[in-house]
């Protein structure tokens, strides 16, 4: 008692900034203050009645986490000490005590107290902030591998770690990067364009769940809208992986077939850093592009046949072919006429490099127009041509006929011809045939699913919409403008199954053929 009054009366409480001072005989004391009353610092005896001063501080570190707690006691029995220390006492002091010491000790208490204060002031100030942060942050980090895949933004390599973090996303500098493309090749069922993007969501879903599963990654839909699982892996997880990940990607295709109702092939590149990972998934994408002939399996890009070593004198024409295909015609007029120069100042050139150019590049403009099923035939020779020699004999002929070539092919691109156009004339032809996408695919000489794909883009709805669209637009104009039986018109628009037809029908305008034909004033049956 002596003690407690004693320092309540010699420390200057005010200077301290103190308003209030409340004194505790016993732990039931301190208990009932401590529920009536704010305390931000509590000076304590190990020793008091009816309890210790450690199982005071126990109850205090639950009940009010704030205060901070300075002992004052005889005892230098090491273990009080160690269990003071581990309940995050403030001090730890012998008596006898001095005051002005205390003081200071007390003075340091408050400080504290008023840091933790503002500290928590500014975190419930920040709070909304924080929780709207990490609520949005899987919608940055996925938007950070968007806008990398699509170029927008560019990764160096100093990069690595600091470029990620502005979205959220942790790297380490020693970690790789493995893409793993999920092409959609064919959806087993009809599906409508809202069914579709649907089932999309769900192929994002559970690539995430399935391949990603307990290793750190992204899945993200790229701008030309293939899923993308990127693993972030360090060097023990990628041998890890690099063991599991044929395993991991045949279950997940054998999943998609029995749940999702949809052969899927997945393409693996290679472990890759930051500033690399770009050109891996361009890689993986003309290795989708070309695939024209097998579905529903694995593909390793490492795997892949080793085409001839170009000559390290000529150009990567098939990174040309890209470009092209991409709408860069600027870009890749530029590099054309640059590498042109470069030829000129090599002292290897002769007409044997001249002629290696020129078949190269003849070679990347029919790969390219073959596969959007234009016929290069038609384009070179209708095309007016300037007046050089073909294959040209000079560099400055060569750049004529090259530039000229680029610009036709382009504006055959983009501004006149389109594979739609044909695609629909086709199917306007074939509508009473059993029009799949794959037998689409093969006519414009394009991977399955890169058409569908294509085809959503530019026409707005998936082929399956499309078709079903323009076989019920030709049904209802035959319904209400002819006698036909109706039975007829589904067999002329390819229905053999009248009440799938009728089914079909009803989806489109909302009420079956013979209440349509009812409603319009025409008799048939």
């Amino acid at each position: 008692m002596y003690s407690v009054m004693g320092i309540k009366d010699a420390i200057n409480w005010t200077e301290l900034g103190v308003s209030a001072v409340y004194d505790a005989y016993n732990m039931r004391e301190a208990i009932k203050i401590f529920k009536e009353q704010e305390i931000h610092v509590m000076i304590s005896d190990i020793e008091m009645p009816k309890g210790t001063g450690i199982e005071l501080l126990e109850w205090v570190n639950e009940f009010s986490p704030h205060t901070e707690t300075i002992f004052l006691t005889a005892h230098d029995d090491f273990r009080f000490m160690q269990r003071a220390v581990q309940l995050s006492s403030f001090d730890y002091m012998m008596k006898p005590v001095e005051y002005e010491a205390l003081e200071e000790v007390i003075q340091k208490a408050i400080r504290t107290v008023e840091k933790k204060n503002t500290e928590l002031a500014q975190s419930e100030q920040y709070k909304p902030y924080y929780e709207l942060w990490n609520k949005k942050k899987p919608l940055l980090s996925e938007r950070f591998w968007y806008d990398l895949l699509s170029e927008r933004i560019v990764a160096f390599h100093s990069e690595v770690c600091s470029l990620p973090a502005e979205y959220g996303i942790v790297l380490q500098p020693e970690d790789r990067l493995l893409p793993v493309m999920v092409s959609v090749e064919n959806w087993q069922r009809e599906l409508s364009t809202r069914d579709e993007e649907v089932m999309e969501y769900a192929i994002r879903q559970s690539s995430s769940e399935l391949l990603i599963s307990t290793y750190r990654g992204e899945v993200v839909h790229t701008k030309q809208g293939v899923t993308m699982a990127i693993f972030y892996l360090s060097p023990e997880e990628e041998t890890l992986l690099l063991d599991s990940i044929d395993r991991k990607c045949n279950g997940y295709i054998d999943a998609c077939s029995q749940y999702l109702n949809c052969t899927v092939s997945c393409y693996i590149g290679e472990p890759v850093m930051l500033h690399e990972l770009t050109g891996m998934y361009k890689a993986l994408l003309s290795m989708e592009y070309n695939n024209l002939s097998v579905s529903n399996q694995l593909n390793w890009l490492r795997k892949q046949s080793p085409e001839p070593a170009p000559d390290p004198r000529l150009p990567d024409f098939i990174v040309w072919a890209l470009l092209l295909e991409n709408g860069k015609e600027e870009e890749l007029v530029q590099q054309f006429k640059s590498s042109l120069k470069e030829l000129a100042l090599d002292r290897r050139f002769g007409a044997n490099v001249l002629h290696a150019y020129y078949q190269g590049f003849l070679q990347m403009i029919h790969y390219l127009l073959q596969k959007k099923g234009l016929s290069a035939h038609q384009l070179i020779h209708h095309a007016s041509a300037p007046q050089v020699n073909v294959p040209p004999r000079t560099l400055e002929q060569m750049e004529v006929w090259g530039t000229w070539l680029i610009q036709i092919v382009y504006r055959c691109l983009y501004q006149e011809v389109s594979v739609i156009p044909r695609l629909r004339a086709y199917i306007a032809d074939h509508l009473s045939e059993n029009i799949t996408r794959e037998m689409l695919a093969e006519y414009v000489h394009l991977n399955p699913a890169y058409l569908s794909r294509l085809f959503k883009k530019e026409v707005g709805m998936s082929i399956t919409d499309y078709l079903l669209n323009e076989r019920m637009q030709i049904a209802k104009e035959l319904i209400v403008h002819s006698t036909i039986p109706i039975s007829d018109i589904a067999q002329t628009i390819g229905y053999s199954n009248f009440s799938y037809f009728s089914k079909m029908f009803k989806k489109v305008y909302h009420a079956n053929p013979q209440q349509f034909r009812k409603l319009s004033g025409c008799s048939g049956s």
